[in-house]
């Protein structure tokens, strides 16, 4: 089934992406400031240096550890003095001012804006309510799409038509297939003599696909395939028929399926609303990232002796 219906595979890993929670990130930089005159005492559970930590702040973090590590079983107060520690490691930082530095308050928003973008797709498209009919229409048209037949074959990808001829002539001559393919192609199936399994017809980019359903058991192209991706040189080692999952089984990725492209839509629709102005001249060739910091341990947990341990 996963190579009959791998894009729906790949649609469902972008829509659990896109609709994941953001348990696993604490929120104790939310505004402080604001909370202190705003959150009632009774949701406070530590003030640190005059700044609070509510219950909210405390559940999320101890969701996020939670499925960190599912293992470990931390007592209430070895949680809250991880946030404490937090908290005092963060009005560390802003009187360092390092959130000033341009990079550090880019990567501030991006995260910033991806729990808000998340947090959006959820409340929008978090609880599909699709009927069986409408799965069904869509289930059929994946088996339609398909062709009703699986291909498996090999093949070799270059950077120049001019080396695809050249590999052609060798495979004229009697070169082995997958000698060449090891030795001269760039895909990542090289290292397996460009062997791609088996595939439906949908799972390809066209110009491959035409290529693949004009050639016959045994037979390889005889002039060079060119996709976005390079030049090829294809060989087709066997067909079957193809015998689809039932729709039973594969209902929850079709739902995955309809999901993104709600998605998708709704992009689309806020695109065509908005003003829009890109100036992508302004990157330099060779823009700097952010550097790469190594890994941090966590705050030492600190256990009480005698502390209920709580998940």
């Amino acid at each position: 089934m996963t190579s009959r219906f791998a894009w729906l595979g790949a649609s469902l890993a972008i829509t659990a992406a896109l609709l994941s929670g953001c348990q696993s990130k604490s929120t104790t930089d939310s505004s402080s400031t604001s909370q202190q005159t705003s959150t009632p005492q009774a949701n406070i559970v530590a003030t640190v240096n005059g700044k609070p930590i509510t219950l909210v702040e405390y559940e999320n973090y101890k969701d996020g550890r939670a499925q960190q590590m599912p293992n470990v079983k931390l007592s209430r107060k070895a949680l809250l003095e991880e946030l404490v520690d937090m908290q005092l490691l963060k009005q560390a930082a802003v009187k360092e001012g390092v959130g000033k530095d341009p990079k550090i308050e880019a990567k501030i928003n991006e995260s910033t804006a991806n729990i808000l973008i998340q947090a959006l797709l959820r409340k929008k498209f978090g609880h599909p309510n699709y009927s069986d009919a409408e799965l069904k229409k869509t289930y059929d048209q994946v088996v339609a799409k398909s062709g009703g037949t699986e291909y498996k074959a090999s093949h070799i990808l270059v950077k120049t038509k001019a080396e695809a001829e050249k590999i052609i002539e060798q495979l004229n001559k009697g070169a082995n297939f997958a000698a060449l393919a090891k030795k001269d192609s760039i895909a990542p199936s090289a290292p397996q003599g460009g062997e791609l399994g088996w595939f439906t017809a949908d799972t390809m980019v066209p110009p491959f696909t035409a290529a693949v359903e004009k050639l016959k058991k045994g037979e390889y192209t005889k002039t060079p395939v060119h996709t976005r991706f390079g030049w090829h040189v294809i060989l087709l080692q066997d067909t079957r028929k193809l015998n689809p999952p039932s729709f039973e089984s594969v209902k929850p990725r079709i739902e995955a399926l309809l999901t993104q492209q709600a998605i998708q839509k709704y992009v689309t629709d806020l695109r065509a609303k908005a003003k829009i102005a890109t100036h992508a001249d302004q990157i330099p060739a060779a823009a700097t990232g952010i550097p790469k910091l190594p890994p941090l341990n966590p705050p030492a947990i600190k256990e009480t002796k005698g502390e209920t341990p709580t998940s």
